[in-house]
């Protein structure tokens, strides 16, 4: 491989990581990974990512999306990323997937990568939840289906780039 295609695919991957660890904070980080794919593909000339897994993801991501904003209009609310939260949940990421990976080598960075992710966001949230006055907190059964939303939505993008990265490694 030329130097250029080993940044291409580096910065590929990065991306791909990128749009789990946005998804899981309520951006759209679905979409990030399937413009990521689709460029990876058109680029490569769709030799190593087929069209109808592009247009899976896309279909992933879009249907992802949707779910998203129904169920936030649902009432569940949503985080708003502060700092602390975006730190211990790259934190938890970082960790737990470099823990993980010598254990499962290609699931356990992405899945750690994923899981660390949570872990840190639901630290820092709960931290910042413990810190408000009991009528300012918003209700358990809330903050449970905002997370279990979040959970979802990562959980999927985790799936996506797993299947996206399999199929670019063959």
């Amino acid at each position: 491989m030329s130097t250029l295609a080993v940044f291409g695919l580096t910065l590929f991957i990065l991306v791909l990581f990128l749009g789990i660890f946005i998804s899981i904070h309520g951006f759209p980080g679905m979409a990030l990974i399937a413009l990521d794919v689709l460029a990876y593909a058109l680029i490569s000339g769709f030799e190593r990512i087929s069209l109808p897994a592009v247009s899976a993801v896309i279909l992933f991501a879009l249907l992802m999306e949707i779910a998203d904003a129904f169920f936030a209009m649902k009432s569940s609310p949503r985080f708003s990323p502060n700092r602390q939260s975006l730190l211990c949940s790259l934190l938890g990421a970082l960790l737990l997937g470099i823990a993980l990976a010598p254990l499962l080598p290609f699931f356990g960075l992405v899945g750690g990568f994923f899981l660390g992710g949570m872990i840190g966001l639901c630290y820092a949230l709960v931290r910042q939840e413990l810190k408000l006055k009991l009528s300012y907190r918003i209700p358990l059964r809330m903050f449970i289906g905002r997370f279990s939303t979040l959970f979802l939505k990562g959980s999927v993008a985790t799936a996506t780039v797993c299947l996206t990265l399999l199929s670019t490694y063959n």
